[in-house]
């Protein structure tokens, strides 16, 4: 499964790229937010899941996850977001947005590489 992270390179992001590629059949990808173009990554090969730092998108975060909910469904792949912010508001703002996940990078760490690993099963 492929899984591409949309954070800015840091020892927190390696940390937990590392930790999803030790889930068996993950390939993941790291990319800046400032660096993603939808038009440009609708011409790659499609990640099936996108997973989009909130904290690091440098205030692109919900604009990013609104611009993948607007692909057509063949082309949409699972939208997580991730976040230090324990907010509830936080996370019904990005859900509104059109995420299907939402985790706090610190307590839900483990939810998401069981998310991961559950959505793995379900295209095989």
């Amino acid at each position: 499964m492929k899984v591409l992270l949309l954070d800015i390179e840091s020892p927190v992001s390696e940390r937990l790229m590392g930790e999803i590629s030790e889930l068996p059949d993950m390939e993941v990808k790291i990319q800046e937010p400032s660096d993603w173009d939808p038009e440009h990554a609708a011409s790659e090969p499609r990640p099936d899941v996108i997973l989009v730092d909130i904290d690091h998108s440098r205030g692109h975060g919900l604009q990013i996850i609104r611009s993948l909910r607007g692909q057509s469904r063949e082309r949409a792949p699972v939208i997580m977001a991730i976040s230090s912010s324990p907010s509830l508001q936080y996370r019904a703002s990005c859900l509104d947005a059109g995420a299907m996940y939402f985790f706090n990078r610190i307590r839900e760490q483990e939810w998401l590489l069981d998310s991961l690993a559950s959505i793995r099963e379900q295209i095989e």
